[in-house]
């Protein structure tokens, strides 16, 4: 095999992509199943937004091994057959993948308008609960059109050099790539903005005023006045939960808003010498964050909310013993 056909494996990629992301997408899928069984529950539509979050999180870690893994795996195994087989379905699957990822990320923005509402006890909240639905497909349409292109954006070419070599058949980026409008306007700029930086700076500062808020609620003692004090503890748990998750996003986005700064001030340095090493684990870094914070999202809920906590329990535990009714009493029933 002549050195241009070899196919480097690094042992850095294969522990922390391969072996680490992918044991953190199967605790992933099982714990998403877990919440979306719970939040899926009539008794728990106040937190429709998670509910769906958790679904496309886990379809997310579902198609992390076939296609952020098996790109390692392939490399380390070194089966013809087996990098033939990814390089035809990676496509497809990646623009699901990314597609699902941005709605992931717009559903936590809609969860945190939402809980935004209700914390400024807004008049606006019941048309907005109303229309959660058209909201999220809405989301979901625009999650769409911003990353199912990704499928045209690859094509698979042959290197006659490598003939009967593993790395015959390769992915290279479409001619359409390096146009003007769809290339550098719709792929770099409309992309990068809508589904990376926009979503960062936008939940940076909701959090910033839920937070804000609830501590000048909490220092003038007129939080939700007029409820119960069962209905404040809810309404303030459902509200530190919601500061969690988001939190938690934004650390594990903050590496992918610097490598898309750095992409954007200076894209060809990213692609050269000891760079190129960093940006590559800078990338294998995001990918694993984002997924260790879809693996604990349930350990997230299940300390900071107590409501979800009950309803946990039974399941985890198997408790024969049926959660108390008022544990399920919707925390925006008087709002």
């Amino acid at each position: 095999m002549s050195e241009a056909c070899m196919v480097e494996s690094l042992d850095r990629r294969w522990y922390l992509v391969a072996v680490c992301g992918t044991s953190l997408s199967v605790l992933s899928i099982v714990s998403n199943m877990l919440i979306s069984k719970v939040l899926l529950s009539s008794k728990h539509t106040h937190f429709y937004f998670l509910a769906l979050l958790a679904l496309s999180d886990c379809f997310l870690s579902l198609n992390y091994g076939p296609v952020i893994a098996m790109d390692i795996i392939k490399d380390r195994v070194k089966l013809r057959w087996l990098s033939n087989l990814y390089i035809q379905y990676v496509g497809p699957l990646l623009a699901l993948s990314q597609t699902s990822m941005t709605f992931s990320c717009y559903l936590i923005i809609l969860a945190t308008i939402e809980r935004y509402l209700i914390t400024l006890r807004a008049k606006c909240l019941g048309t907005f609960r109303q229309c959660r639905g058209l909201s999220a497909l809405c989301m979901f349409i625009l999650a769409l059109l911003l990353r199912a292109p990704i499928i045209f954006e690859m094509q698979i070419e042959q290197n006659p050099d490598c003939i009967g070599e593993i790395s015959e058949y390769y992915l290279n980026l479409s001619p359409i790539v390096n146009t003007f409008w769809y290339g550098t306007v719709y792929r770099f700029y409309v992309r990068n903005i809508m589904t990376v930086l926009v979503p960062f700076v936008l939940l940076a500062i909701l959090n910033y005023k839920v937070v804000k808020i609830l501590r000048m609620q909490q220092r003038s003692a007129q939080m939700f006045r007029f409820l119960s004090s069962d209905h404040k503890t809810k309404i303030r748990s459902a509200t530190i939960l919601m500061v969690c998750i988001v939190f938690s996003y934004l650390l594990a986005n903050i590496l992918n808003v610097g490598v898309t700064l750095w992409e954007y001030v200076a894209f060809q340095s990213t692609q050269t010498g000891d760079a190129y090493a960093f940006y590559e684990t800078c990338t294998d870094v995001t990918s694993v964050l984002y997924i260790l914070v879809c693996a604990t999202r349930l350990f997230v809920y299940y300390l900071f909310n107590q409501e979800i906590r009950e309803a946990i329990k039974p399941l985890v535990c198997h408790s024969t013993s049926a959660p108390r009714k008022q544990d399920y009493v919707t925390v925006t029933r008087s709002l």
